[in-house]
């Protein structure tokens, strides 16, 4: 399998998920969560590729899909007075939902990097 898609078997056949589609349900579920300023994506292992949200910093999302267990590394940049704690735990609960429900693929780790704090 390559490592740009996940494979998961089915009664009628495999089914390949590509890191593409991992990447937009992740940028989905984080643009939910009240207090990210921007973020953005990227493939596994050095391929990045930009998204961003209210402005043009450009945080990493990677994704590492090892034997059928995904880990998304994300960085971000948060509003001032956000008790950051509390927010990254939402953050990462947010996105392993979001990806288990819509792909039935387990997510082993979320860890969310705070690369900046906004001040408005």
């Amino acid at each position: 399998m390559a490592k740009n898609a996940m494979e998961l078997s089915a009664e009628q056949g495999n089914i390949k998920i590509s890191n593409d589609v991992i990447m937009v349900i992740t940028q989905k579920a984080i643009e939910e969560v009240k207090g990210i300023v921007s973020f953005s994506s990227g493939l596994s292992k050095g391929f990045t590729e930009a998204f961003s949200r209210k402005n043009n910093s450009k945080k990493a999302v990677k994704i590492d899909n090892e034997e059928k267990l995904l880990e998304i590394n994300i960085s971000v940049v948060v509003e001032y007075g956000i008790v950051i704690p509390e927010l990254m735990k939402t953050v990462q609960e947010k996105v392993k939902q979001s990806i288990e429900n819509m792909t039935d693929i387990d997510v082993d780790k979320v860890n969310v990097y705070v690369q900046d704090v906004k001040i408005s």
